[in-house]
């Protein structure tokens, strides 16, 4: 891949990209963010990654960003995704979006997103709060709901919860505003 550093409100964002060798431009693009939110997309096809391999063999370009939350990229990156799930993510996606919607080799007709867990849950965000850019999104176990996501962790997580995504019995309306499902008659 490619390794591009797009502009983002809050520091350039790091994004692999796979170009497809033997399509001919415009060629449809996916973008993937990956799992976590606290992983890191890294420039290889691991064994469970294979269908994105298939993707790009098949003509279709793959745009795989390391946004805030995603380890390797310091502290601050990382933790900034804490309680800010569908706030400082969305913003990086956008940035990484309209990236995508100035290639020339992308079709701008066909934009897709995919992802699963963390990855899904920024899928969902991505369709439901930037609805306008994607002509197709794939999610994969990524909770629509913030707030039934946190109550559904065993007794033990729960304080780990309400600080990395937020506390359903004082934050429930701030949950409910970053939660996809909220948005879902935009998609």
């Amino acid at each position: 891949p490619e390794l591009i550093r797009t502009p983002g409100p809050e520091g350039d964002i790091p994004c692999f990209v796979y170009r497809p060798r033997s399509a001919r431009a415009p060629y449809p693009a996916v973008l993937y963010p990956h799992g976590g939110p606290e992983g890191q997309s890294r420039p290889a096809f691991s064994p469970h990654l294979m269908h994105l391999a298939a993707l790009v063999d098949r003509g279709i370009a793959l745009v795989v960003p390391n946004i805030h939350g995603s380890t390797g990229y310091g502290r601050s990156w990382q933790a900034a995704i804490h309680k800010d799930w569908g706030g400082v993510d969305l913003r990086d996606l956008r940035a990484v979006t309209e990236w995508m919607r100035e290639q020339k080799d992308f079709d701008q007709a066909r934009l897709a997103v995919y992802g699963g867990s963390y990855g899904g849950f920024a899928t969902l965000t991505c369709v439901t709060r930037l609805p306008e850019y994607w002509a197709a999104a794939v999610d994969s176990v990524g909770p629509a709901n913030l707030l039934t996501f946190v109550r559904a962790v065993p007794p033990t997580w729960l304080r780990f919860m309400a600080a990395w995504v937020g506390d359903p019995d004082t934050e429930e309306e701030f949950l409910r505003e970053r939660s996809p499902i909220t948005y879902v008659d935009q998609v």
